[in-house]
Parts: structure tokens; sequence; C-alpha cells
């Protein structure tokens, strides 16, 4: 068989089962075995594999709870599970528990080779189909008249590529011929040309989109009307393929609406988060507010003042009366995390709490400093799975079934996402420019139009315009902003890396979902 389809076979007894394996073997597969779940999960995570087979009863996790954790991150991956007996309720376990079919013990090897057979072949076709569909509507925007697009259009685009490719565990790229990969790529460029000609009039208010600095009036405000707890968790960070796969886990608590946010730009937390929690543009920001927040060339004004922001932004809009009601929480490990956990009550007495999770991000810049987690995350996939495998396990997941139990309103959004960045770009300017590798401003800066937008009129975009000749150049599609002289240990360090700050897809396409409870405290 051609690239050596990879089977996974879990099993407490897999010992007694090494002749069906060299069958298996012997027919041209290859087959990695695991005498338990963990193990199983394990090897998920640094293997490719094409199908599993679970056997449904071992000690510690057993059958029907590996294949929910793996439901949560190869939505595509074809599992058998291999069990005791034909009763009804346990079929019906594990065909619910997205089990693909199952086989009664002792298995017949002539058995295992047909299923597995069955299910490759179903798998193939989705994966074509998937390739097929993405590539149309990828199509079918390019055709389109460039006036004629909308920021639904291109929403629609890139939920159609996130969710198949997470249905396929990351093998949709794989699967596009050279054609619709180009298309693709012509794609993320259209985009950011899209962002240059219609972000300047979103900023003066015509057919705006969701956005940070509205966040809080279109979306927020609403709910704290309507609800009796509301709470607004922020992801620094956190992409909308990141979203799909952490929230399938909380589907048996909350009814979740997500949509779209257009991120600030620069897409990056000192402009889009304190938009956020402001309910204003950065040049307003700026204007407002310029003992709190300083924008210096290298050193934004960061986020201390959020909190603050916030109080006045919900005063201002009449989300609150009392400011001393807004609460206002950073989480940046998981101890913190526990411990906030139990003092949840005292922190929504005011009935409402704001809450930023920073592991995303701390993960996202991680992976840029440390040779460990780049080779535990090479590509988007695998970045996507350490996710996926830490909000399984964090105290994040355990809150929101807290706050799901409280009858509490839960919105969940990020400031911005990030790109995996493989190509380089020039820019050039009067000495004293910012270092960020996404974008850079300081005075009469240059760059590559087709690789980079140049912005000398910051007041039109929402930023601040504090200096005549003050640029900002962000980054189109996936492009790093290299400066002249810069050292070359630099560049290689931030190559085929995630970064953000500039204008793609995957950075500026935010998730904001609003979650429901399902049953009241």
């Amino acid at each position: 068989m051609p690239n050596r389809t990879t089977i996974l076979w879990v099993d407490d007894e897999i010992d007694h089962l090494q002749s069906h394996v060299r069958f298996l073997e012997k027919l041209g597969y290859r087959v990695i075995t695991a005498m338990n779940a963990m193990a199983g999960l394990e090897i998920l995570r640094s293997e490719r594999i094409d199908l599993v087979l679970m056997d449904q009863m071992m000690v510690g996790m057993d059958g029907l709870e590996a294949v929910s954790r793996i439901r949560a991150d190869y939505l595509g991956l074809p599992i058998v599970m291999v069990t005791q007996s034909e009763e009804e309720e346990l079929m019906d376990k594990a065909l619910g528990g997205q089990a693909d079919d199952y086989l009664t013990k002792p298995v017949n090897p002539s058995q295992i080779q047909l299923v597995i057979k069955r299910l490759l072949k179903s798998r193939e076709l989705r994966t074509r189909q998937a390739a097929e569909i993405v590539s149309g509507e990828t199509a079918r925007i390019l055709e389109m008249h460039s006036s004629d697009l909308t920021w639904d259009d291109w929403t629609a685009v890139y939920k159609a590529w996130a969710v198949r490719d997470v249905s396929l565990g990351g093998q949709l790229a794989e699967e596009l011929n050279s054609v619709q990969r180009i298309r693709f790529e012509d794609l993320a460029l259209d985009f950011s040309k899209f962002i240059e000609r219609n972000f300047p009039d979103w900023i003066q208010g015509r057919n705006t989109p969701l956005m940070p600095h509205n966040l809080l009036e279109r979306i927020v405000v609403p709910a704290m009307r309507s609800s009796r707890e509301t709470v607004l968790i922020v992801m620094d960070c956190m992409r909308f393929d990141q979203w799909l796969v952490m929230s399938p886990a909380l589907e048996q608590f909350f009814h979740i609406d997500t949509s779209f946010m257009c991120t600030c730009l620069p897409s990056a937390t000192p402009y889009s988060r304190n938009s956020l929690f402001a309910g204003l543009l950065p040049r307003d920001i700026w204007r407002f507010y310029r003992s709190e927040w300083i924008e210096e060339y290298g050193v934004p004004g960061l986020n201390r003042n959020e909190h603050a922001f916030l109080r006045d932004a919900l005063r201002r809009l009449g989300g609150i009366q009392d400011p001393g009601n807004v609460s206002y929480v950073k989480i940046a490990s998981q101890r913190e995390g526990e411990l906030f956990r139990r003092s949840l009550s005292q922190h929504l007495e005011g009935g409402f709490l704001a809450i930023i999770i920073n592991y995303l991000d701390h993960l996202t810049h991680g992976r840029s400093e440390l040779d460990l987690l780049r080779d535990l995350a090479p590509d988007v996939s695998s970045f996507r799975k350490l996710a996926s495998t830490w909000f399984e396990s964090s105290y994040l997941r355990d809150l929101l079934r807290t706050l799901a139990a409280r009858g509490a309103t839960v919105i969940v959004t990020s400031d911005h996402g990030s790109v995996l960045c493989r190509r380089q770009t020039p820019v050039r300017g009067a000495r004293g420019m910012s270092s960020s590798i996404r974008y850079r401003l300081g005075h009469a800066l240059n760059a590559d139009p087709k690789a980079a937008v140049i912005v000398r009129e910051p007041a039109l975009w929402g930023l601040p315009d504090d200096s005549p000749s003050k640029t900002y150049v962000f980054a189109r599609s996936d492009y790093l902003l290299i400066h002249p002289g810069m050292p070359r240990e630099d560049i290689y360090k931030f190559e085929d890396t995630f970064q953000h700050g500039g204008i793609s897809m995957e950075e500026m396409i935010a998730p904001c979902a609003v979650l429901s409870p399902k049953k009241g405290p």
C-alpha cells in the first residue's frame, strides 16, 4: 500500500494478538501497538495515524472514554471499537461515543481487514470531497469582483478551511493539488488587499463588522442586561481552529453560538486587547488616556490599565452603574487558575467578571524561543493539538463547567490569532523603528507593497497620529519584516514560527462565542 497506512491498535492484551498484527503487516500496513489508552493517546500526538483499533474493556481509562478524547482532536479519524460482547446497550455506547464501527472478540483477521478497507476508502472519499469543497469556495472568492466581497465571504471561506482541516486531523493541505495550493496562497494575498481597501471605512463606521472596540457594546452589555451573571473570557492569541478543537468538550453544558470578530491593527495585544476593554479604537485610547496609554517605539503601552479602561467603558455604555462591581482577573498559570476557581463566587458578587487567559500566548511565543516546543509542534495541526491537550486537563474546562452550573452567560473571544510565517521581506526607515516581526512603526518606513501594507495616515486606521511622518507597516500573508543588518541568528529564530501583528485570516479572524448554559443554577 502506498505511503504505508498506519494503524494504532490499543489493547491491554495486545501480546496475545501478535499473529493478527503480523497478518496486517504482511498486507502492507504499519501497525503501532499500545497496552493502555493513555499510551495510545501519546502515540497519536507523535505519529500520523490513519485508523485506530480500540479495545473497549481496559484497566484504567476504558475504550469509550479514550474514543471521546480522540474525537476532541481528530474528528475525521476512523475508529473501530473492539468489544467483548454484542450487547445492544454496549454497541449503542460505542457508536454513540463516535466510534465508526465495532468488532466482537475473538476477532478474525479477515474481519479486521474488511473493516479497515471500508473505513479507509470512506475516509479517502471524505478527504477528497473536503479538498474540493474548500477549493471550490476559494475559487468562488477569487473569481468575484473585489468590490463585491464582504467580511462574511471571507469568514465563510476561512471557516470552511478550518472546520475541514480539523475534521481531517490537519491533513487538508496535503490533499490539495498544486493548482489548489496556489489558489489558497492567492487567497491569503487577496485577504490582505481586502483589509487594505475596507479597514479605513470600518474605522469611520461604514459597514463595520464586530471588532474589539465595539465588542462590549454589541455583545457584552446586551448579555449583562439579560443575564444575572456574565463572564467575559479573553483567550490571548487564540486562533479559530484552536477554539474548534476546544469547544466540543463544552457542548454538554452550553449552547454555543460562535461568530467572528475582526481584530485591530496591529493584530497584537497592546492594541487589540486594550481596544476591547476600553471600547475604543487605539487612536481614541491615546487621545483620551494619554498618561495611561503611551505608545513608544518598541515599547507600546502594554495592558496595565485594562481594568480601569473596562470600568469606564461599562459605565459609559450603561452596562453597570457601580464601577466597583467590575471584577477583572488575569491568569498566567495552572496554579493561578486553580486558586481563582476556588474563589469564583467572590469575584461574581457584582454580576460581571472579565478573565484573561494567557496560556496560548505563552505557548505561541514559547515555540519561537524553545526548540523543544518547535519539535513538539512543527506545524499548524500539532500546534492545535497542544492547545487541545492543555484544555482537556486545565482549570479552564472545570471553571466553565462551574459557570454553566451557576447559570452564567459566558462570552469567549480572543484579541488576535497567529500565523505560521515562512517568508521574509525587508523593511527600511529612519532609526528608532519598532522591532516587532509582523508590524513596524516609526518614521518614513518603507517596504515592498506586495508583501506589506504601508500606512502613512494612522488616524484613518484607528491608530495614534502623534507625528506627521509616523508610519505603520503590516506584513501580509505569512511574511516576516526583516530590517537591514538584522543578525542571521535572529532571522533564523523567527523562521517557521507563529507570529502576530500583521494581516492574515489566521491573525485577524478571531472567534467570538456566546455560551448559554443548558441548565440554570
